[in-house]
């Protein structure tokens, strides 16, 4: 009886030291916490938009800030960085950019940094670096919000990422999705963790639309098939041949450059298309036009489009997934037209180009929901929430000790 007088005394010793270690690893939602953003790079995205926006937030709350990027040569980024917050690429034991190729390095380097560190959050974005990140931290005490941004059904990628997409979402401790649409087709395991974050609106205070005839189209985004400018074109041809004024305007760089190039060529509007490349700020680009078009295969978050919005431009895009019929989910807010279908989204232009009345009603309802429903302060209060919940639910690391010392005594 005696014996276990003792090894229940001893067992509640043990108990009240887990307790008192627990409490001193919780945290109360305003303390400071160490987080390190890692992404792909540091250019005009949109993952690198908000990286930067949340970023410089969450550094004002005094919180301790990192910015890892991958695929980066250097620390020179498109979003300016308070000099508060580390930006650096991702290098090898000498200090040296990594290669092109090797996602073992990449791993192992990525691992080895965020050892050093230790955060007490790390959120990544976008599918190849959500895996690298679900990898890296293993085993490290630290919480993972894993933010996906584009549409993972319809992105093209190689096996290996598809596969491993979903084992490495098990991992983290939040999944941060854009829509409800990408939400739901989410495995039905990985649902509990997900969190709808839209992109917030935010441009520059001197960012608004130059008053036009309406007969300047623009579109913007990466020179690839997913942005859908080779329909574009084609539905700009019949616009054309009945509205001679008509010019569209191609903001972005990419791959499909050539091909897009020999389309305007073949199409004969030669004199009618311009594709100046990537702008240094929306402003350069809003300033271009009175209406704004998405023409996009399938988005995950169509940024731009809630840009044009804001800045006061009417808008048309296709119905594609993700985010445009939830963007533009009343009539008064925009044209949507039916995916990829060229003939509609020609005479939705030429309506626009002709009715102005209908172009000016559109811009202002439009503004005014894009501004209500996607506000900034909105959007990185569900940031707090998110990083909040998920920092409180990091594993403390002498929990298992402790735990098997109670073991023991029992």
């Amino acid at each position: 009886m005696a014996q276990r007088r003792q090894r229940e005394a001893a067992a509640a010793t043990t108990l009240a030291s887990l307790e008192g270690s627990l409490a001193g690893c919780r945290r109360n939602e305003g303390d400071p916490v160490k987080i390190v953003f890692v992404l792909s790079g540091l250019g005009a995205g949109g993952a690198e938009k908000i990286v930067n926006l949340v970023a410089h937030h969450r550094l004002a709350r005094g919180d301790t800030v990192h910015v890892i990027a991958v695929n980066a040569t250097g620390p020179e980024s498109y979003f300016p960085y308070d000099g508060a917050i580390s930006v650096e690429p991702l290098v090898d034991e000498k200090r040296q950019p990594l290669p092109a190729s090797g996602m073992g390095r990449r791993l192992l380097a990525l691992r080895r940094r965020l050892q050093a560190l230790q955060p007490d959050l790390v959120i990544s974005f976008l599918t190849k670096i959500n895996v690298l990140v679900g990898l890296a931290t293993w085993g490290l005490n630290t919480a993972v919000i894993m933010s996906e941004r584009n549409n993972f059904r319809s992105q093209e990628m190689h096996v290996f990422w598809r596969l491993a997409r979903p084992l490495a979402a098990r991992l983290a401790t939040s999944l941060v999705m854009q829509t409800n649409e990408a939400s739901r087709c989410l495995p039905e395991k990985l649902k509990a963790k997900a969190v709808i974050i839209p992109n917030p609106v935010a441009l520059p205070a001197a960012c608004a639309r130059a008053p036009g005839d309406g007969t300047r189209l623009i579109a913007v985004g990466r020179l690839d098939k997913q942005k859908g400018f080779d329909l574009l074109l084609q539905a700009f041809r019949s616009v054309a041949a009945v509205a001679p004024a008509a010019t569209l305007t191609i903001f972005g760089e990419g791959p499909q450059r050539p091909a897009l190039e020999q389309q305007v060529r073949d199409l004969g509007l030669g004199d009618r298309v311009r594709m100046p490349g990537v702008t240094k700020s929306p402003a350069d680009w809003i300033s271009a036009g009175d209406t704004f078009v998405l023409s996009s295969r399938f988005e995950g978050f169509p940024n731009v489009l809630l840009e044009a919005m804001t800045a006061g431009l009417a808008v048309i895009a296709f119905n594609c997934p993700w985010g445009p019929s939830e963007i533009l989910s009343s009539p008064d807010t925009g044209l949507l037209v039916p995916e990829a279908d060229v003939e509609r989204l020609a005479d939705a232009i030429r309506r626009l180009i002709m009715d102005g009345t209908l172009r000016e009603k559109l811009a202002s309802a439009g503004a005014v929901a894009a501004t209500t429903r996607y506000a900034t302060s909105s959007v990185l209060q569900l940031w707090d929430d998110t990083i909040a919940a998920s920092v409180s639910r990091r594993p403390s690391p002498t929990a298992p000790r402790v735990l098997s010392d109670v073991q023991r005594t029992l």
